[in-house]
């Protein structure tokens, strides 16, 4: 798009009827006010420029939901929308819009008529409607890494290229991997579907640039949620906010206990932590950046005595423009076009871009490559051959791309599991000027609702992105617009307890299945009405939640009444956005319920591996990008043991029995807050369901898995009460060779899990053998309530040799525990 409104004859354009239509809407839905004019021609010349934006086949669409629109009036009217008077009319679209069926076509209708509204060229600058932004004289800078470099579509067709190791997508995921396998000296070639952009490109209106490099994915279920994604070399990171946070304790307990995976603890991540920040000069917003914005949450929250603070981000040259999400016009935010792609081109790596990925290649079950198709220019195919495959598309993409190929889905998961942080915001208006387009839009935060899921973080916008967000209609939508320099905005996500799914919708692309429970619907309510109380509490006059139908808030009392009334309010009616989604390729050790391995290799394609936000078992109730790029990190170790590996003989499948011997362990654990130790027992079975499978699984990194089942008791906590787990066995690990994990009800009715690791190294083999380090944990929630060390003493070993023995029949283990 284009300031002013010059026609296009080549663009999209309106039918006479139709544009009458949008003329008719704009009336009622976007009033002229002091900046809003008054719907023309021009309005509907504009309209049609914002759908040329967004995509070819927009236009037609949109026509579609706005004769839907005029049909709908019928029944609650009487007549169309275009044959009644404004105010009936702006009455019918309400009703409308508060109907669980019909709210999405009201928002969609409108939302290219608001923006149309405030891009014009006599749009107030002084309201935001800059039509530039600050981006500094730069000339092409010549790296010597520029030759490895390349657009597929000035490759020829059938191109071949031989690597250790191809990426697909160069985000937080894909991008850290890259740079760790170069560096450590291997042959690299990550594949991109959009383009290599620099920051000239990242000029023009944030609307303009939305449309350009962002993926608007919606949602279909009970509720529209809004959930963008980034579409060039960098993925997400380079249209995100650049907030940084490390992975939450809790949340990697939850990994341990709940998927079995190991060596993620804060302890043995925090190396991988430290060297992202590194890489990405993580730090706390400058004071002079956080706008004014920053001063009203940190007023409204010491008024309320709420926790708060400047966030942290990777953007250490910040000046400020408030534009992170739609690409970084000075470079300033460390986005991995920027970081880790040059670093991992600089050690030697390679990079084609505009290259869609459209087949796996596989070999006796293995995955050795993948062929690429150019998106532009000859739209030839690019055969890459490789030792691994690393897709690192996102938890939208990347499933996608599997369900296409039917490949890793066994367990039937690929697609499900998907968190989304559902995201809202709150408008309220101030007498003082805010100017909430000025400086860093997500710089300040608010935790004091953490441990509820809810966490408040900034969301200033630029009119441009903010008008089609708001959810009203008529005089109080351009009064919002007219006084947008006294608008302060501040949003709040929540770690989400619903799950969706990711499904193929048209032309392959990924569908968003997600229907937001209760209990996540009452908490977006209740971060409506928390972030209400802030403004309140800083002053302001008067504040706007964004739910449809519900008036401005004045006073506690008003959000007393909103609160009141929240059992009533429908997910619908809600003004949802979503910036984070991941899980929908879980990681775990099971394979019958995960995709990928703790190694992050797929459990069915050997060689094939997935590292970006679909293996992130969500949600995390913070923003993921640094998870995900020490997931990656820590994923580059197993990727170059695989390249090592090389292809590897093929296994002749042979009946095999079954191992049986008989156990027993002793020792101490400690509770929480106990002085001493007290006796426990555990007494289990052991049993192979899938011998060849064991055998051959003893083979790889995963290693083979037993089936145990007995009784537990551990006094004060539970007597003799039955027990389920497994026992997993990882001769090619130096750590971790002997893992045991088991699941019981203790005597007050709660679920527990023990976890204990037999961690052996080349000079402790004995000690490390007979010592298993054991955790007790509440299973709901992960945290630890005894720690402790069981030992296999030597009065134990010969009754164990004894009962040590091949046999295709159910064996028997017995585990005796000291604990409280």
């Amino acid at each position: 798009m284009a300031d002013g409104s010059p026609k296009n004859p080549r663009g999209f354009r309106f039918g006479s009827d139709d544009a009458a239509l949008v003329r008719a809407i704009a009336e009622a839905v976007t009033p002229e006010g002091r900046s809003v004019r008054a719907a023309d021609e021009t309005t509907v010349r504009d309209v049609e420029r914002v759908l040329d934006g967004i995509g070819a086949d927009a236009g037609v669409g949109y026509v579609a939901m706005l004769r839907a629109l005029d049909l709908a009036a019928v029944p609650v009217a009487g007549a169309r929308l275009r044959e009644l008077d404004v105010r009936t009319r702006l009455r019918a679209i309400d009703t409308i819009a508060g109907s669980v069926a019909t709210h999405a076509m009201v928002r969609i209708a409108t939302a290219p008529i608001k923006i149309a509204q405030v891009i014009h060229a006599d749009f107030p600058a002084a309201l935001g409607g800059r039509t530039g932004l600050d981006v500094l004289p730069v000339q092409a800078e010549k790296h010597a890494w520029d030759e490895r470099v390349m657009d597929a579509g000035t490759l020829p067709d059938g191109e071949t290229i031989e690597v250790d190791t191809v990426i697909v997508g160069t985000g937080a995921g894909g991008a850290p991997l890259a740079h760790a396998l170069a560096s450590r000296g291997h042959a690299v070639l990550m594949l991109e579907v959009g383009g290599f952009l620099d920051r000239r490109s990242f000029g023009g209106r944030p609307i303009e640039r939305a449309m350009r490099f962002q993926h608007s994915n919606l949602s279909i279920g009970n509720t529209v949620i809004v959930v963008p994604t980034g579409k060039s070399v960098g993925g997400t990171t380079t249209v995100n906010s650049g907030t940084c946070f490390r992975t939450p304790a809790d949340v990697m307990r939850r990994w341990r206990f709940e998927d079995g995976i190991t060596g993620v603890d804060p302890a043995t991540m925090a190396p991988f932590f430290e060297r992202v920040e590194a890489m990405l000069q993580v730090g706390p917003n400058e004071r002079k950046h956080l706008g004014t914005i920053a001063d009203i949450v940190a007023r409204g929250a010491d008024a309320l005595g709420w926790s708060h603070e400047a966030l942290h981000r990777n953007a250490p040259d910040c000046d400020g423009q408030g534009v992170c999400c739609f690409g970084c016009p000075t470079d300033a935010k460390r986005s991995t076009n920027v970081s880790y792609v040059p670093a991992a081109l600089q050690k030697g790596a390679m990079l084609v871009h505009h290259a869609r990925v459209e087949e796996v290649l596989l070999a006796s079950g293995r995955a050795v490559g993948v062929v690429a198709r150019a998106t532009h220019g000859n739209e030839g195919r690019v055969r890459v051959l490789a030792k691994s495959v690393v897709l690192s598309g996102g938890a939208l993409h990347t499933p996608a791309l599997l369900l296409k190929l039917g490949l890793a889905n066994s367990s039937g998961l690929v697609g499900h599991g998907l968190t989304v942080h559902p995201a809202g915001s709150v408008h309220a208006f101030f007498d003082e000027e805010v100017r909430g387009w000025e400086g860093v839009p997500q710089g300040y935060g608010v935790d004091e609702f953490a441990s509820e899921g809810i966490r408040f973080e900034g969301a200033s916008l630029p009119i441009d992105i903010a008008a089609p967000t708001l959810p009203a209609i008529g005089a109080r939508w351009t009064e919002f617009v007219d006084r947008y320099d006294h608008v302060a905005t501040f949003g709040y996500m929540i770690a989400d307890s619903s799950r969706g799914r990711v499904v193929l919708g048209p032309q392959g692309k990924p569908q968003i299945l997600y229907v937001m429970n209760d209990y996540d619907r009452r908490r977006m309510l209740r971060g409506q009405a928390l972030l209400s109380r802030l403004f309140l509490a800083a002053g302001a006059r008067e504040v706007l939640p964004s739910v449809q139908g519900v008036d401005s808030l004045r006073s506690v009392k008003d959000v007393e009444a909103l609160e009141a009334m929240s059992d009533s309010i429908g997910a619908h009616r809600l003004d949802l956005s979503a910036y984070h989604p991941l899980g929908t390729c879980r990681m775990g050790s099971d394979p019958r319920r995960s995709v990928v391995s703790g190694s992050n290799e797929t459990h069915d394609v050997s060689g094939l591996f997935v590292v970006d936000g679909s293996t992130v078992n969500g949600p995390l109730g913070v923003n993921p990008q640094v998870t995900i790029m020490a997931m990656s990190e820590r994923a580059a170790g197993f990727v170059e043991r695989r390249i090592e590996r090389g292809v590897e003989p093929r296994i002749v499948r042979v009946a095999l029995p079954e191992v049986e011997f008989t156990e027993t362990m002793s020792g101490t654990c400690t509770f929480a807050g106990a002085g001493t130790p007290s006796d426990a027992a555990f007494t289990v079975r052991c049993s192979a369901p899938d011998k060849q499978q064991f055998f051959r699984r003893l083979r790889d990194a995963e290693g083979g898995c037993l089936a145990l089942d007995g009784t537990a008791t551990i006094a004060g906590l539970a007597t003799e009460r039955p027990c389920t787990g497994t026992l997993r066995m990882f001769p090619k690990k130096r750590i971790g060779t002997l893992v045991y994990d088991l699941d019981f009800t203790g005597d007050d009715g709660a679920r527990y899990h023990l976890h204990g690791q037999k961690s052996v190294s080349p000079t402790t083999v004995l000690s490390g053998m007979t010592t298993l380090r054991t955790e007790i944990a509440r299973a709901d929630t992960g945290v630890p309530v005894a720690t402790g060390t069981l030992r296999f003493w030597l009065r134990d070993f010969l009754p164990w040799l004894a009962t040590f023995r091949f046999r295709a029949r159910r064996a028997r283990i017995t585990a005796l525990a000291s604990g409280r």
